[in-house]
């Protein structure tokens, strides 16, 4: 062996020399960091994830080289790491030295900022030359038998696939009876479609009447609040309402008494009416007989002076009569005043 180097894959995707050894190897043996890019390049092409890999990069001069795997992908030790053995063509390369490589890679990578990384790295370099490094398989056994299992995951879908194949027949008749199917839904749908717009609708209106009934009912409660603190108000002044219902039966008596004088005054006035009509005819009478009875004229006088009292008492009956009747529309208008007070009915 010749030397060894581990490089390192930056975040711009830039290969650099981590550390190599012997120092300056990469120089010595002509090695240019083109080479270096087309072995990594070579691992890339085989997978993203931990490779190993045997290549020449000159006429005398090939390498032995493992790929850790990227870090954001499964990876051995740390990702984005290479770790390249120089050989010459004398080398002859035991059967589990890429496990050895992989020993390097799984205990030493993740140590690389211990002080004393560099005098870890020379003796695993001098263990790797002699073949004294124990091989790491640990990683390719769990990949193996991850892909054992994945495979008889496969074989298990082929045996569904081929089983699916066999019922092809029976599964595009079911097909196409799940398209009639799904046809009548659609079907089905755009008339719900529809019947639910309509339903949007009459719920839109509800909730206009709803908010309109909402607001006359405030309305409404408002007003009845004013109204019953103006009862409040009326009550609060009126004091007891029973003395007020016994006030207006007195002045309901004092009423009917006077209707009853009304009519009576009504009757006497018809009476002096007629009266006043017997006398104007036998006054009519009597100036008919003073044509042809002279001796007549002071009888007839003393009918006019009688005529003239009854006239006189008749105007006297109508003032009564309108005095009286003023004093019941003063009284009723008393009695409503009160009964919009107490009871807020009308009179009967």
């Amino acid at each position: 062996m010749k030397g060894i180097v581990i490089l390192n894959l930056g975040k711009k995707s830039e290969l650099s020399k981590d550390i190599e050894y012997p120092q300056n190897v990469c120089e010595e043996l002509g090695v240019t960091e083109s080479m270096l890019t087309t072995v990594f390049e070579e691992h890339k092409r085989i997978r993203t994830g931990p490779n190993y890999l045997e290549m020449q990069i000159k006429r005398d001069l090939s390498v032995a080289s493992f790929f850790t795997g990227h870090s954001s992908r499964h990876f051995i030790g740390k990702g984005d790491h290479v770790i390249t053995v120089f050989l010459s063509d004398e080398d002859i390369l035991p059967r589990n030295f890429e496990g050895q490589v992989r020993r390097i890679a799984y205990e030493l990578l993740p140590k690389r900022k211990d002080k004393k990384f560099k005098d870890l790295f020379f003796k695993s370099y001098q263990l790797l030359e002699r073949g004294e490094l124990d091989a790491y398989w640990q990683e390719r056994r769990e990949f193996e038998h991850e892909i054992g299992e994945k495979k008889g995951r496969i074989d298990d879908l082929a045996q569904k696939v081929s089983l699916l194949v066999s019922d092809r027949s029976e599964h595009l008749r079911n097909v196409e009876a799940l398209k009639l199917e799904v046809a009548e839904l659609y079907s089905k749908l755009e008339n719900w479609s529809g019947q639910m717009a309509d339903l949007n609708e009459y719920n839109a209106n509800l909730t206009s009447k709803n908010r309109e009934l909402t607001r006359l009912t405030n309305v409404q409660k408002l007003a009845l609040d004013q109204k019953e603190e103006r009862i409040n108000n009326l009550k609060a002044k009126i004091g007891d309402t029973v003395e007020i219902e016994k006030g207006a039966e007195k002045i309901l008596i004092e009423i009917r008494k006077i209707k009853k004088d009304n009519e009576k005054l009504n009757q006497e006035i018809n009476k002096l009416n007629e009266t006043n009509k017997n006398l104007k005819f036998q006054l009519l009478k009597a100036k008919r007989d003073s044509e042809s009875i002279p001796n007549l004229e002071l009888e007839i006088n003393q009918l006019k002076d009688k005529i003239l009292g009854a006239t006189n008492e008749k105007e006297n009956m109508r003032r009564l009569l309108t005095d009286l009747q003023n004093d019941i529309k003063i009284v009723r208008e008393e009695r409503d005043r009160y009964y919009k007070i107490v009871k807020g009915s009308k009179p009967f």
